[in-house]
């Protein structure tokens, strides 16, 4: 009777091992497909919030009280770099912007002093 039995556990457990084996085999074939098919995460296109702080900084600080002698297209340089930075501090933490929609004059220097302050609640010192 021994037999029989010998020969049931041996081929389960032959079974089993073949199953490990295809399992294996299933799994990696699977993830080489998902890897291929699904789009890689999303990698930051900029620089770091932490060079952009410091860049705003540095920026801001040559915006609001130039070196005595500054040209105007030296200053509206200076100004258009600000703003290009406070638009990718506001893409890198999800503020919304409608700087780069305003013409010059007023109503941008308005728009300019909202986003600074969106930023500022976001978590972003500018000072």
């Amino acid at each position: 009777m021994t037999g029989p039995v010998d020969a049931l556990l041996l081929a389960v457990l032959l079974g089993a091992g073949a199953a490990v084996v295809w399992y294996d085999r299933v799994r990696r074939a699977w993830r080489r497909v998902h890897d291929r098919v699904s789009p890689p995460p999303p990698t930051p296109d900029g620089p770091a919030i932490e060079d952009l702080a410091r860049s705003l900084r540095r920026v801001r600080a040559e915006v609001l009280a130039p070196a005595p002698g500054t040209t105007m297209a030296r200053r509206r340089g200076t100004r258009a770099a600000y703003e290009d930075l406070l638009l990718q501090a506001a893409v890198c933490l999800g503020v919304p912007d409608t700087l780069s929609e305003v013409p010059e004059g007023t109503d941008r220097e308005a728009e300019r002093l909202r986003l600074e302050h969106l930023l500022r609640e976001a978590g972003l010192s500018l000072d």
